[in-house]
C-alpha cells in the first residue's frame, strides 16, 4: 500500500487556503477593514515568531556552551579524549601507544599511565 500522507496534507492545505480566500471575499466587512485586520494579525504573528525563534536560538547557544564547557572539563581531567574508542562490532583489542617507561596506553576508551 502506498504512503499518501504527503498528498493528503497538500490537499488539506489547498482546501484550507481556498476556504480562507472565499471567506475573505465574502466577508461582510469592507475591504479596508479586512486588510487592517489582516495586517494586525500578520504583525502579531511576526512578533510571536520572532520571539519564539530568539528563544530557540538562546536555548541552542546555552546547550552549545554547556557542551563546550563539559568538553573543556573532560580535557582538563582526562587528558586525551579523542580517537581511542573501541568499536561495538566485536573488537576487543586495545589501541594506543607506549613511550619508554612513562608513556600512556589507552584501552577501550580508558587511559592507563605506565610508571
Amino acid at each position: 500500500m502506498k504512503d499518501n500522507s504527503g498528498k493528503i496534507m497538500l490537499a488539506l492545505l489547498a482546501g484550507a487556503s481556498a476556504g480562507v480566500i472565499a471567506g475573505l471575499l465574502m466577508a461582510p466587512d469592507t475591504g479596508e477593514h479586512t486588510r487592517t485586520g489582516i495586517k494586525k494579525w500578520a504583525n502579531k504573528l511576526s512578533k510571536d515568531l520572532e520571539k519564539n525563534l530568539q528563544t530557540g536560538l538562546d536555548e541552542i547557544k546555552n546547550m552549545s556552551n554547556e557542551a563546550m564547557s563539559k568538553m573543556g572539563n573532560a580535557n582538563k581531567e582526562g587528558g586525551n579524549t579523542g580517537g581511542n574508542s573501541s568499536s561495538s562490532t566485536g573488537s576487543t583489542g586495545s589501541t594506543g601507544s607506549t613511550t619508554g617507561t612513562s608513556g600512556s596506553t589507552s584501552a577501550g576508551g580508558s587511559t592507563v599511565t605506565n610508571v
